[in-house]
Order: structure tokens, then sequence, then C-alpha cells
């Protein structure tokens, strides 16, 4: 698709609509990140399409662990809805700030969103909306990460961003281990290598193959989603290397 605006798909975790240590949905994270997004868009001439995780809510990991072990498929199912009660929360906060959006699930649920076709998406982006996009890939085994990396391939955006709670990429979990080490830049196939986790292994293994780089960033760092996008050289960047 040919466009003038610069397209971006910004990738939010789930357990960055709760509050510290706590779970669900709390305002405070979700004013601050809607503040980030009017303050890049008020800058910038932007197409944004967003995917939210639904981890604060259920993660399908420990469900699959704890409750259905063999069926799986329920468990990623219920992930989806857990998304898309993020994404509607999300797109009434955005409404609130003046910022007109839509939501369009990968799983039928026509009274509260609309049915995810790419075609849509784009059309809601060519008049200035946002689109958040609600129920991951609509197919089970697959995470939001996952969905990350497929959506922008799909809708030809050339940046992809995953904004969390902490500064980037680092050997270890920094929030558990106060000598991990930063990583500024690594390669696909040196994250691969390492077994890191803040993104989805399937996810940067289909950002390799599609020659795509993911850049990881603090979400919550007051005007860091403009610096990102005007090439300030905020946070992590997964791939951007010759492999």
């Amino acid at each position: 698709m040919a466009q003038s605006k610069e397209s971006v798909l910004l990738k939010i975790s789930g357990e960055s609509l709760s509050g510290k240590g706590e779970f669900g949905i709390s305002r405070p994270p979700l004013e601050s990140m809607v503040r980030e997004i009017r303050m890049a868009r008020e800058a910038l001439d932007l197409h944004l399409v967003i995917v939210i995780g639904g981890g604060n809510i259920l993660r399908g990991t420990n469900i699959k662990n704890s409750v259905f072990q063999e069926d799986t498929a329920v468990a990623d199912y219920m992930g989806m809805l857990a998304t898309m009660i993020n994404c509607l929360c999300f797109r009434k906060i955005l409404t609130q700030h003046g910022i007109e959006s839509r939501v369009l699930s990968a799983i039928r649920c026509d009274n509260v969103c609309e049915p995810y076709h790419y075609e849509v998406a784009l059309s809601h982006l060519e008049k200035g909306r946002v689109v958040i996009l609600a129920g991951g890939s609509g197919m089970p085994n697959l995470s939001t990460d996952m969905t990350m990396v497929m959506r922008a391939k799909e809708l030809g955006i050339p940046v992809v961003l995953k904004g969390t709670k902490v500064d980037g990429i680092y050997t270890e979990n920094p929030t558990n281990n106060s000598s991990a080490v930063f990583i500024p830049q690594i390669s696909h196939d040196d994250y691969l290598a390492l077994d890191l986790k803040i993104v989805d292994f399937e996810a940067v293994g289909f950002a390799r193959r599609h020659k795509m780089a993911i850049r990881v960033f603090n979400f919550f760092g007051e005007g860091n989603l403009k610096r990102v996008l005007v090439g300030k050289n905020i946070g992590s960047v997964i791939g951007g290397i010759q492999e």
C-alpha cells in the first residue's frame, strides 16, 4: 500500500495495563500510554496499529498448566477474549482523549467490535483512525507477539515496536536481577541462541525470516514513543544487523 504517512505497529503487553504488582486494569497506566500516543500523533503524520496482550487478565500458559493440561486450545481462546477486554477499554480511553479508533477482532464478536480483515484495517488507517487489534491471531498456539509480526507483515507496516515497562532487552529480567546487562542491539540469531524472553521465540523467528526489526522500549518513559518514531536511539533492537 502506498502511504504518505509513516505506518507503525505498536504491541503493548497486557501487564502494562495493570498497576505495579497488580492484576486486571488500572486507569493510571492507561492514561499514561494514551498521552504518549496523543503526543506522538500531534507531532507526526502517523498511521498507528496497536496489538494488546491479555496477560493482566489471564495468562494462557498458567491456565494450560494448572487447569486444562491436554486441552490447551481452550486456554488460548480464553486468552484471546482477555485481549478483547483490554482493547475495548483502551479504545474507551482513546475516545476520552479525542482520538478516534476502531477495535478489529480476529474472533467474531460483532456486538462489540468489527471482524478483522486487512482491507478494513487499511481503510480505517486511511481515515486517520487508530486500529486496535483484538483476539490475537484468532488461532490457538500463537502468542500476541506472533500477531504483532504477522499483522505488520500483512499490513505492510515497516516499523514494529514493543512497548514494555522496562528500558529494553537485558540478559536477564532486570526487575528480578539488578546485575542484568542491557543489550542495545542484537541479531535475530543471537536473540534466539540466548533464549531471551521479552519477545516470543516464534515471533523473532518469523521476523528473521521476513527481515523485520523489532524495537523494544519503555513505553512509560515520558515522550519515549515520540522519540523512537523520530529516530532517537531508545530501547533495544532485534535485527537490523547483517545475519
